[in-house]
């Protein structure tokens, strides 16, 4: 193979760490390979004693060689017997790694066509820096090959005029690791991608209203790291749909029919005039996140939604509201928050209301959680403001994550504001579960105990979960006994 005899000596100490290039097949300087033994060399020894191994078919001879995991190691096998020269080029899966651009494009060249996998991993080597020329010439002699599977992994690009993409038309399964790198596709009706199944995308770009169409037979979808605002996946036979954006989103419009799985991460939040447009009748499991940093100055004192994420998943009728359950539980929505006080001094364009119907998530839901680090401040009227938000909850879960801290606030403090959420009335008449963990018993949570069980004319079951430094002499503990004999037709579960 051309690569063994051309590769560059960075690329050589890197084979030479590697099990399947270190057996001693490299040990030689310079670029040349060690020698062969004069028996194999002449050829006359080889033809008269063959070795049982040579004496092999092919079928079983390339599955020897597949188990070696790398197409450099196999064409090394050449060394050993002159029988075994070439084929490694008819291997039904090919791996390349620490090998130099050109070499590796002349091997792919001596490539039968149609293997199984064609997988090209030049990520851990930055000598070997490719600009758009180098990623398209390569890409276009992996096309060539047509495998049923690709794999390109390329750490070091050097930003450039944007790749056309090849089509691959016999592929069912590209995968594009490739960095600051463009996609364009070619103009119709050239670039399909007939038999492409399943496409990944990381760390570069393309264009998906212009590439989904090309793939009428798209099952999957991946993109861990999308860098557009906008999010366009319009395709009649898409079935699983993953995307973490790693940038602002201003729009996104999905219209997928037969979808089932649905995973989305606007990390970087959602931007002011946002555009939302979502069809997916057949959804089944959906996860929406998104950072928000949405500020309300309604409560008293400043508080700050961090993020916020909704999922569609199956429960049991216990109290751990988000355990995932067998098929025939069916499916409810969870919306989870993450909450906290700030010094923090801004303006928000939006209010909590807003944020969450942004996602149009309201009319799904069946769960609240809500992480709130409240440092010491008073979090009833909040909590029972976003309960009025979401009036079908059937199960809320409230978990303070005050880290370190045990003081309430200072006197000075308005954060137990409006004065009258302690006798404020909101309809929670689907509420059948609560949970309160980090409970310390200061008047404010068995305030908002009360209100919910007042409010809450079918509910069944409360877990109540004492903070570590609570003791059971505490007012707070003895306050619950109250509460109990209140409220006989109420399981009440009670952890110190």
């Amino acid at each position: 193979m051309a690569a063994a005899r051309v590769a560059c000596d960075v690329c050589r100490e890197d084979q030479l760490q590697m099990e399947c290039c270190s057996g001693g097949l490299l040990r030689g300087g310079g670029g040349s390979t060690t020698a062969l033994p004069d028996a194999a060399a002449d050829g006359g020894e080889e033809e008269q004693q063959p070795d049982r191994i040579s004496a092999l078919p092919d079928d079983l001879l390339l599955r020897i060689l597949t188990c070696l995991g790398c197409a450099r190691a196999a064409a090394h096998t050449a060394l050993l017997a002159r029988r075994w020269r070439g084929l490694w080029a008819r291997l039904p899966e090919l791996s390349f790694h620490c090998i130099a651009p050109a070499p590796l494009q002349a091997a792919l060249a001596m490539v039968v066509p149609t293997p199984a996998l064609l997988d090209i991993d030049l990520c851990h080597y930055s000598h070997h820096a490719l600009g758009s020329s180098g990623v398209a010439s390569l890409l276009g002699a992996a096309a060539a090959v047509a495998p049923a599977e690709f794999v390109f992994h390329v750490a070091v690009t050097v930003r450039g005029n944007p790749v056309v993409l090849p089509c691959f038309d016999r592929t069912a399964s590209i995968k594009l690791d490739v960095r600051s790198v463009d996609f364009t596709l070619p103009p119709p009706p050239a670039g399909g991608f007939p038999a492409l199944e399943s496409l990944h995308l990381d760390y570069c770009s393309i264009d998906l209203a212009d590439m989904i169409p090309r793939c009428p037979r798209l099952r999957k979808l991946s993109i861990p790291s999308w860098n557009s605002d906008t999010l366009t996946v319009c395709s009649p036979s898409l079935e699983e749909l993953g995307v973490y954006a790693i940038v602002q989103i201003s729009s996104i419009n999905i219209v997928t029919p037969v979808l089932k799985r649905l995973y989305l991460n606007a990390h970087c939040g959602i931007s002011t005039n946002f555009g939302f447009a979502f069809s997916a009748p057949a959804v089944e499991d959906l996860t929406w996140k998104c950072e928000c940093k949405i500020i309300s100055y309604s409560f008293g004192v400043l508080w700050r939604m961090w993020s916020m994420s909704f999922e569609l998943m199956q429960l049991s009728n216990n109290s751990e509201c988000a355990t995932l359950q067998p098929q025939h539980h069916p499916r409810v929505g969870v919306l989870s928050l993450i909450l906290e006080t700030s010094v923090f001094i801004g303006v928000s364009t939006r209010s909590f209301e807003q944020e969450i119907s942004r996602f149009q998530v309201i009319a799904n839901l069946s769960v609240l959680e809500l992480n709130v680090s409240s440092q010491g401040h008073v979090y009833g009227a909040i909590v029972l403001h976003l309960l009025g938000l979401c009036p079908h909850v059937q199960r809320l879960r409230v978990m303070p994550y005050d880290f370190g801290v045990e003081n309430a606030c200072f006197a000075n403090y308005r954060c137990d504001q409006p004065n009258n959420w302690r006798s404020q009335s909101i309809s929670l008449t689907d509420l059948i579960e609560v949970e309160i963990g980090g409970f310390r018993g200061q008047d404010h949570e068995v305030d908002l105990l009360k209100v919910i069980l007042r409010c809450a004319p079918v509910l069944e079951i409360v877990t109540v979960r004492f903070s570590r430094k609570v003791s059971l002499s505490d007012s707070g503990c003895m306050g619950i006994n109250g509460i109990l004999k209140a409220y006989p037709s109420v399981q009440f579960n009670i952890y110190y």
